[in-house]
């Protein structure tokens, strides 16, 4: 069989979308990738009553305002591993 220009011209659009997405499978790194935290920028210690809030409340708010100052104010309770 004859090949024509026409035939050769509408495939052309179909190969390009095909070599497209092809490649963006194939790019990567094999390295992992720094994941950036920005949960000491949106987070806040939060306030709480202990007067009108549960006592359910109250701890988890206490939980995540820990969480808050070991992760954003660097000051971690020491884990009690190294200590006698």
């Amino acid at each position: 069989m004859k090949s024509n220009g026409k035939s050769t011209w509408r495939s052309t659009p179909l190969l390009l979308l095909i070599l497209s997405v092809t490649s963006a499978c194939a790019h990567g790194s094999t390295t992992p990738q720094m994941v950036i935290n920005n949960y000491c920028v949106i987070a806040k210690p939060i306030r709480y009553n202990s007067q009108i809030d549960s006592p359910e409340t109250v701890k988890r708010i206490g939980a995540h305002n820990s969480t808050w100052v070991c992760l954003c104010e660097q000051d971690c309770p020491a884990s009690g591993s190294d200590t006698k």
